[in-house]
């Protein structure tokens, strides 16, 4: 594994996937380059030649997204079990799934197609004709047979463990239980990225333009959806296409590597991913050392021994002594003699089953009593109880927190005075920061509130929000801010907060838990 895993929550595990992406980028790109790109640019330059008009060509490349980004996909998914792909190994993965989404793929060249016919239609009055009105509905319509907000997450899922139909549902409903608004919300960041790196590009070639060129942008958007403009160069509508490809590019690795990153935080949540990789590990090394031990039994000299003893054994059984003797017992009902003998089959002993079947039963019991041992001491953060309220207060109490000192004996005895004249000196950090202080103090030496020592400002703010108004979590959260602006921005809050700071101060002794 080159990374590790473990449950995240979704914004850590998309920053996961990102960091795959980066790790990867190099691999990425040239297998972007060797398969994707080339076959864009063909798009382009037929659509452009062709009459049909770049817009056009940008529309199909657009609706092919899901089938390029699994070009992305691929080496992620392969470098994260440690196995290196090269851009040969993208030549052949394209058109792979160019026939296994034939059926998006026919269905992007028709809707093209008959979208050029009804743009170069007549209208009658109006500047778009009625044609092209229904087109965009059809596919507005078609759209979600195309993907969803989650297609990040739920691409690997066709691609990595090749479900459809009923199968791939039920699945896709497990896996989006828990980061569906994490995908939606990185659908929804990387297409206004990618209308940014759009547009950006595109103003920078306006600025390039020589003077005297007769430049808008209702020229350009005329050269995506016609064969071309009698004012720009033909030239351009083609360089606009390249843009658009550019941007798609950039996007679409990221894209797929967050959602990479929340499909495999999404395993490991509701499959325990972790658990059974740690428990492949275990399995692996188990396999190494009875392979070690095989190999050490048949080597010369252990052979030699084995057969020595079986000669001598041989030879002892071959003494009188050992002569089998039969005896009547009984009669059986069908007039056979039942008799014991040495020389009945092993299958004929029930003892010998009983005592592999004890065996067996002995060793399933002690891997199920280990493992279990193992995943209690392995998730033991699940089994720790919350402190009631009987629990001794002093074993609550921290003396430091983000590294400021929230002892009550290093605090003044009243806090808000000494913070107030703080302030009117001019020390409004100082001011800010006591306050602060002196409100984590009483929360945890008076009111008991969860704060360990490593916790930050949020950390505390999220603790103290989450144990009920005891804690008064709005002046909490109003401190908190001020505290925030005035160390980390150098800020000075606004008077109306300040006021309400000095005014309701709710930690004073009189207040106590």
């Amino acid at each position: 594994m080159s990374a590790e895993i473990r449950p995240r929550s979704e914004w850590e595990a998309i920053d996961l996937g990102l960091s795959l992406t980066r790790a990867n980028i190099g691999r990425i790109f040239r297998g972007w380059m060797a398969s994707v790109y080339p076959v864009c640019l063909l798009i382009l330059l037929v659509c452009w030649l062709g009459g049909i008009g770049v817009g056009w060509g940008i529309f199909l490349i657009w609706w092919l997204k899901p089938v390029w980004e699994r070009v992305a996909l691929h080496p992620l998914s392969r470098h994260l079990f440690g196995e290196q792909t090269g851009w040969r190994d993208a030549l052949k993965v394209l058109p792979q799934e160019l026939m296994k989404q034939k059926l998006l793929v026919i269905l992007g060249l028709l809707l093209t197609f008959f979208g050029w016919v009804s743009h170069n239609t007549d209208a009658l009055d109006d500047d778009i004709s009625p044609d092209a009105i229904l087109f965009w509905l059809v596919v507005l319509g078609v759209a979600f047979y195309r993907s969803r907000l989650t297609r990040s997450l739920l691409m690997p899922i066709k691609y990595l463990e090749g479900l459809e139909g009923t199968r791939y549902s039920s699945r896709a409903t497990v896996i989006s239980q828990r980061s569906s608004g994490g995908a939606s919300g990185l659908t929804f960041i990387c297409l206004a990225m990618e209308i940014f790196i759009y547009f950006s590009q595109f103003q920078f070639l306006a600025i390039m333009i020589p003077e005297g060129v007769n430049f808008s942008w209702e020229l350009i958007w005329g050269d995506f959806f016609e064969a071309g403009s009698e004012t720009l160069p033909s030239w351009f509508a083609f360089v606009s296409g390249i843009v658009y490809l550019n941007a798609l590019s950039v996007t679409a690795w990221f894209y797929i590597g967050g959602g990479f990153g929340l499909y495999v935080n999404s395993r490991t949540w509701t499959e325990g991913w972790d658990i059974e990789l740690n428990f492949k590990k275990i399995g692996q090394r188990l396999g190494i050392l009875l392979l070690a031990l095989g190999l050490f039994s048949v080597t010369p000299e252990a052979t030699a021994a084995t057969t020595s003893e079986q000669e001598r054994a041989g030879e002892v059984l071959s003494d009188g002594a050992f002569d089998v003797k039969t005896r009547k017992i009984r009669e059986s009902k069908g007039g056979d003699d039942s008799s014991s003998s040495g020389g009945e089959s092993f299958s004929a002993n029930p003892g010998a089953f009983a005592a592999i079947g004890q065996l067996i039963f002995y060793t399933v019991l002690a891997a199920a009593i280990g493992a279990l041992i193992w995943l209690i001491v392995k998730n033991a953060h699940i089994f720790r109880r919350i402190p009631s309220e009987n629990i001794d207060p002093e074993k609550a109490k921290v003396t430091t927190v983000a590294g400021m000192n929230i002892a009550p004996e290093c605090l003044p005895s009243d806090v808000l005075a000494s913070a107030r004249r703080l302030w009117e000196q001019g020390k409004y950090q100082e001011a800010l920061g006591l306050l602060y202080r002196g409100a984590i103090s009483s929360l945890v030496t008076r009111q008991l509130v969860e704060i360990e020592e490593s916790d930050t400002e949020m950390d505390c703010l999220r603790r103290v929000r989450t144990s009920g108004e005891k804690a008064n979590s709005t002046y909490f959260q109003l401190l908190t801010g001020a505290w925030m602006s005035q160390a980390y921005g150098k800020q000075r809050p606004a008077e109306d907060d300040m006021e309400r700071l000095w005014s309701q101060w709710p930690f004073s002794e009189r207040r106590g838990g």
